[in-house]
């Protein structure tokens, strides 16, 4: 389903650790084709493990990347750093950093007379120039060449400019390694959460930084980002702090207590700059729509987690004139004095099975039946959602 939602130039990033990584890397070759699978990225998790009897310490965990088609793609990795350029001689062309203009072996040689000092310039021993003779004086005349005019016995009379203006990439590769730093460990994601929320265990916890590297390495500005296990909405609180779209999707009830609240406080700008808003600037702004499924027969569903026979037999009794349970079921071919002899697992696991799974929610070509009262407000909502 994932893969009908991607755009030809989309990625997914799919993560797990070293227990299962050989089996999804087939299954998504499977579903992707080997052909689009882009790399994994190694995540640095611990820095030792509490139960490793084996003597085999794993520290890491694995972010696989398939492409929908790999031709599409170009990925990036850390920001290059440019603090090294400088523009002293005020260059028209911005600012530069100094490089040396011969390389080792290189097969160009002819010596280069200097205007300031007279001093004829050759390539080092075993050098030679990165240029041709015509190309370097070119140069020379475009100022790309700057020759010294006090400089020691040692120095070369010229230097070559290497402009910033030149590079075609802020962005360094994506190194598969990119991760195994501490600052992506478990423990910082914990302490990120902590600030937040308090002490609330979450499995699998990733701090806001890593979310960063996967999201400026597979996104641009304005770009959808989808988490459809949004766990407590880290990737949504990255994307916002990054100036991307995004959409998140749970089946957990925490998510008004935890994620709401979470996207919230970026908006009105987190006190103590959590995860990475010191890093991006963050202060506040932005927006969020937060929506819930309508529930149909999915109230029934909610209560299977019934503590005892009792709760189970009213249940069996309610669905007895619930519309929504499953065509197979005959209720006319189990007693209920039957259903009461059975344990209580099974007697859940009936249950579930006589709903309906199509109707756990209202579904949206029946938003106007009055028999799910849905509201005007909703209505419209809706409408305006599914672009009608």
């Amino acid at each position: 389903m994932a893969r009908e939602l991607l755009r030809d130039d989309a990625l997914i990033i799919v993560q797990c650790d070293d227990n299962e990584q050989a089996y999804l890397k087939v299954l998504m070759d499977e579903i992707f084709g080997s052909e689009n699978f882009v790399g994994d990225l190694i995540r640095k998790t611990k820095s030792t493990t509490n139960n490793a009897n084996t003597g085999f310490n794993i520290q890491h965990d694995n972010t696989l990347i398939f492409a929908k088609k790999k031709a599409y793609v170009h990925l990036v990795g850390k920001r290059k750093n440019f603090d090294k350029y400088t523009n002293p001689d005020n260059d028209p062309n911005g600012a530069w950093v100094s490089d040396n203009p011969s390389v080792p072996s290189g097969t160009h040689s002819f010596p280069i007379k200097n205007p300031f000092t007279g001093k004829v310039d050759y390539p080092p021993v075993n050098r030679g120039w990165l240029f041709s003779e015509t190309k370097l004086r070119d140069h020379i005349k475009s100022g790309k060449i700057k020759f010294r005019d006090n400089h020691d016995e040692n120095q070369r009379g010229f230097i070559l400019k290497r402009y910033k203006s030149d590079i075609k990439s802020e962005f360094n590769l994506l190194g598969s390694l990119e991760g195994a730093e501490n600052r992506y460990m478990n423990q910082v994601a914990a302490k990120e959460r902590n600030k937040l929320f308090g002490k609330i265990k979450f499995d699998y916890p990733k701090p806001e930084e890593f979310l960063l590297l996967l999201i400026e390495a597979t996104t641009k500005l304005g770009d959808i980002v989808l988490d459809y296990h949004l766990g407590s909405g880290t990737t949504c609180a990255v994307a916002h702090k990054t100036g991307r779209q995004y959409i998140g999707i749970e089946q957990m009830d925490y998510i008004e207590d935890i994620v709401v609240q979470r996207l919230s406080m970026v908006i009105k700008g987190e006190e103590n700059e959590v995860g990475v808003s010191k890093i991006v600037n963050w202060k506040s702004g932005g927006n969020f729509v937060y929506t819930e499924l309508a529930e149909n027969s999915q109230k029934i569903v909610a209560k299977l987690p019934a503590k005892n026979d009792k709760d189970c037999i009213e249940l069996w009794n309610s669905l007895k004139t619930n519309p929504y349970v499953s065509y197979h079921a005959d209720f006319q071919k189990v007693s209920l004095d039957e259903f009461e002899q059975l344990s209580l697992g099974d007697k859940k696991k009936i249950l579930w099975n006589l709903l309906d799974k199509n109707m756990l929610y209202v579904p949206y070509d029946e938003i106007d039946d009055d028999e799910f009262s849905i509201s005007e407000k909703d209505k419209s909502l809706n409408r305006l959602f599914y672009s009608e």
